[in-house]
């Protein structure tokens, strides 16, 4: 068993990190435009995320969580460049999730707790995809849904190589049940608004 979950894991990580590199292949073209606020608060929380995944004795995940360091860093870094990000300032929603970020960062700071750390990352990734799905709900043609289908993908392979769901002795499955309802929320935006505009055929 822990073989085909650690397998599985790290294919998960794989298909996880390809969906990035998508993602960061369209940035580049022009077709995607990245949240600055939201990639950087997801390079945070992937970081979180994993120290403290690790400690309280995830395994099958970690593939995909270092995935989740690397891919929004790269795409953070490039939404810095002016031609690349999204929005010339801070919209109210952005400082909310910064703001937010901050202070999750201090609480894990001062409890120094990998569980209070964990639950507090795990809201803060949430609060940081808000950015982002409030683009792909107003403005669906700057984020790509085909990276997202595949990130969607790897979010259920991951799900399927945690094993002994919601008995297990780590909280993995917390973290793997969210990847679902986060990435799963995304997709399921892009592809409402994607039929609510194509014109309806005759």
């Amino acid at each position: 068993m822990h073989y085909f979950t650690d397998n599985i894991g790290a294919l998960a990580g794989l298909v996880s990190f390809a969906a990035y590199l998508l993602y960061i292949v369209s940035t580049l073209r022009g077709k995607t435009k990245p949240s600055r606020s939201t990639w950087w608060i997801l390079t945070l929380v992937g970081s979180l995320i994993f120290l403290t995944s690790y400690t309280l004795g995830a395994r099958e995940s970690m593939w995909i969580m270092a995935s989740y360091i690397i891919g929004p860093l790269i795409i953070g870094t490039i939404s810095l460049h002016p031609r690349y990000g999204y929005g010339e300032k801070l919209l109210p929603v952005d400082i909310a999730c910064l703001s937010w970020a901050v202070l999750c960062a201090i609480i894990w700071l001062v409890f120094n707790s990998p569980i209070i750390a964990f639950g507090g990352s795990i809201i803060l990734d949430a609060v940081g995809l808000i950015p982002t799905a409030r683009k792909a709900y107003l403005e669906p043609d700057k984020e790509d849904a085909l990276a997202w289908s595949i990130e969607m993908v790897a979010s259920v392979m991951n799900a399927i190589g945690v094993t002994m769901w919601f008995v297990s002795s780590d909280l993995t499955w917390i973290y793997a049940l969210y990847l679902l309802i986060g990435n799963g929320t995304i997709l399921t935006l892009l592809v409402y608004q994607s039929f609510k505009v194509r014109p309806a055929t005759k």
